[in-house]
Order: C-alpha cells, then structure tokens, then sequence
C-alpha cells in the first residue's frame, strides 16, 4: 500500500509530502513515442469528466480526476490509515493541444477561472478538507510533465506551512513590502512585490475578499484581462518562457481581516541549484525597478 502522509521532520519542523505514486507520472518531455495519443486531447478515450463547459456541443475546457493523486481521495482508507485526505483533479484549458496562455483570448481566460471557481466551491465544501490550492505548471522545467495546457486543484486534510507563513505575517506586517504597481482594474491590483525570493514574482490580488470561492462574475472578466495583460507582457520581455502559477485564499476555517485572496505569477527565469538547496537562499537576479519599467502599463 502506498501511504500518502504529511511528514514533520521532529528535529527541523519541515514537512514534506510522502507519495511514492507521484513518481510513477506519465510525462510527456521523457521518452515520448511518436504520434502517442494526449489524454488531455479530444477522443473515443477521454477520461470522466467532473465538470464541462461547452460550446456547439463540444467542451472547451474540462475537469478530470488526476490519475496520480498526491494524497488519498478515499476517505475510508484516509480514516482507518490515518492518512492525508484531499481530492485532485486535472484541469484541462483547451482543446487544442499546444495552444496555452501565451495565445488564450480574454473569453478563453473567462471560461478557466469559471472551471477554477466550480471545482474550488466543490472540493473545498468537503468537510474533510481544511484547505484546497489550484495551480499551474507550464513546460518540463516549471515542473509540467504533460504539453497540453492544464491546471491542477489540490483539496487537503490540512493547511500548508506557506499559508500559515503568510497568515503570520499578515498579523504584524504587509505581506509584500514596497510593492510597485504595474497594472490594476476595479477589482484586482497587478504588482511586483518587494525583496521576493523568486526571480521575476508578480502578484494578481483581489481587492474584495480572502477567499476565492467568492469570486463573482464581473471579478471573473477583470481577472482574465489582467491575465491576458500579464502573459501578453511576459511574452514581450521573454519570450514563451516556462512559469508556475498558484492562488492563495483563505483557510475556511480561518479569520484574516487582512488577507486577500491572490495569484503567484513566476516566469521562471532562473533556476534552481545546489546553492538554494544548500542554504536556503535563492538568488533573485532581477532588479526591482528594472523589471517594473519594462512591465508597468500605468506610466
């Protein structure tokens, strides 16, 4: 049996995640064989779908379950083990095998946050889950093991040690420091953080509320412009790199006047080595205002 549990180490405090599965991934950059067919892509194959959107009878984007879970999604064995419970699900973006966001309109960004809310509100509802993460790899080196453009949504029996970190902070201090703004909207501000540790780090925070279950509507369109504005710049400055994307939102189960639900975007410029390995500290080779000069849209 393969458990899949958190594990704090006693003498550190760190926690990592054991899955011995997660290892067993299909990954698309490793030998791949010719004309192999992409279970993201359309077919007489095509994996359940937990939710759909269509148009002219077809889906254009779609949830599945993630063949490969990182914690258990059966809650008996999660309660007679006394393992980490969560459900994972795949979301695919597209039906089109190598479009991603680099080409997305503004109405295909409407239709993932719409799927991104739908599955949020669902996984996150279980009584179970203490708190749920979506978020996004793009190509092998962001950590993707799949081409088609996909999201993952992660639902967990407990709240990371990030969110607490970030939680923490909130109490005493701004989560992002001298932050430089360099596009907003009614309902979201778009801006690089100060001192981040992670090389080219821009932050899409909502102005309303901590959790992202409550995004509405209008909230929707605002933050796929604000996407479509992002990627498009990115693209300008670097070229189609690889980058990751996360949200952050609230626990449930926790009160933060001050938190506000909000989106990672980290080009991945850099890489990482046995330097930030070693000592905990990664080298940030952008400057601040360099980088804000080449992607602020409100000179």
């Amino acid at each position: 049996m393969n458990i899949m549990k958190l594990v704090t180490n006693k003498h550190t405090g760190r926690q990592v995640l054991i899955n011995k599965l997660r290892d067993s991934r299909e990954n698309d950059f490793i030998g791949k064989e010719e004309g192999k067919e992409c279970p993201f892509c359309p077919g007489e194959n095509e994996e359940k779908a937990n939710f759909t959107i269509e148009e002219d009878g077809k889906w254009v984007v779609k949830a599945i379950d993630n063949k490969y879970p990182a914690l258990v999604t059966n809650i008996e064995e999660y309660q007679k083990n006394k393992c980490d419970y969560g459900k994972h699900e795949v979301l695919i973006e597209t039906r089109e095998h190598l479009r991603n966001f680099y080409d997305f309109t503004i109405e295909e960004f409407e239709n993932i946050i719409k799927m991104y809310r739908n599955r949020f509100i669902e996984l996150d509802g279980d009584e179970n889950v203490e708190y749920t993460i979506i978020y996004k790899n793009h190509l092998k080196s962001a950590g993707a093991s799949k081409i088609h453009s996909h999201s993952q949504i992660l639902s967990m029996s407990f709240i990371p040690p990030e969110i607490k970190r970030e939680i923490k902070t909130l109490k005493k201090y701004s989560l992002w420091g001298d932050k430089k703004i360099i596009t907003e909207n009614k309902n979201f501000e778009v801006f690089i953080p100060e001192d981040s540790y992670l090389s080219g780090e821009m932050i899409i925070e909502n102005r309303n509320s901590g959790r992202f279950n409550d995004i509405k509507d209008e909230e929707i369109v605002d933050l796929a412009e604000s996407f479509k504005e992002i990627f498009s710049k990115i693209n300008e400055v670097y070229g189609t790199i690889p980058f990751n994307i996360y949200i952050h939102s609230l626990p449930k189960n926790i009160k933060s006047p001050k938190f506000k639900w909000h989106v990672h975007v980290i080009p991945r410029k850099g890489k990482f080595g046995g330097f930030e390995l070693g000592t905990g500290l990664y080298v940030n080779s952008l400057d601040l205002d360099e980088m804000y000069s080449k992607f602020c849209t409100n000179k």
